[in-house]
């Protein structure tokens, strides 16, 4: 599969799971943002932290999609904000698959219905529990001691895509949010890879989510 197009945004959660796909030898068609993602990140300035992917690999606390598009010389697509407006731009892509990890926006049905293979998003939470746009400010704030992610494929309702692939992990109560995305999103993109294979293996096996068991949660105040 080879053509796989990565919708994301600035943070960790987009970054972090992209950068192990890559690193897994995954062919990536094309990039994806919001051409307002764009310009802020151009105006950020680069800053370098310790953080590792894995034991010898350094990653910039700053890392954007800009320069990983850059790095590995991906087309990048900017997005307008009337999503409905960049169908063509994708299906020039001859999209397979999308990919969609912290972005912001609901995707319209003439977007995530595109793909033959299908579209999915890994949200960093172990749905039902923690739908919304702050899963991983809320399971801080209630001390959660099990956390995961969830490869769900987009509908639309948001969140409630039937799942693909969940991974968990358990977590100490003294966890902070910068720690637990950073988790999550190497989580994610290992989820990122298991989704992969099944696919390529016609493997894949979506089940429901169980609404009695469903939690929303929305912008911290």
């Amino acid at each position: 599969m080879s053509n796989i197009v990565y919708i994301g945004s600035a943070g960790v959660l987009s970054v972090i799971p992209l950068r192990v796909l890559l690193r897994q030898g995954v062919a990536i068609k094309a990039i994806a943002m919001l051409a307002e993602t764009r310009r802020w990140l151009e105006s950020q300035p680069a800053v370098i932290a310790d953080i590792k992917i894995g034991e010898d690999e350094a990653l910039s606390a700053s890392a954007s999609l800009l320069q990983i598009a850059e790095k590995y010389r991906i087309p990048l697509i900017e997005l307008p904000s009337k999503l409905e407006q960049s169908v063509d731009l994708l299906k020039a892509c001859d999209t397979d698959l999308i990919l969609m990890s912290c972005f912001s926006r609901k995707l319209p049905a003439e977007i995530f219905n595109l793909p033959a293979k299908g579209c999915f998003n890994m949200h960093p939470s172990v749905l039902p529990a923690y739908r919304g746009p702050s899963p991983v400010h809320w399971q801080c704030a209630h001390k959660v001691a099990e956390s995961g992610v969830t490869v769900h494929r987009v509908s639309a309702a948001i969140d409630q895509g039937a799942i693909a692939v969940q991974k968990k992990i358990k977590t100490r109560h003294c966890v902070n949010k910068i720690e637990l995305a950073y988790q999550l999103a190497l989580l994610g993109g290992e989820a990122f890879i298991e989704l992969l294979a099944q696919i390529n293996s016609d493997t894949l096996q979506l089940r429901p989510q169980v609404e009695a068991e469903a939690s929303y949660y929305g912008f911290p105040d």
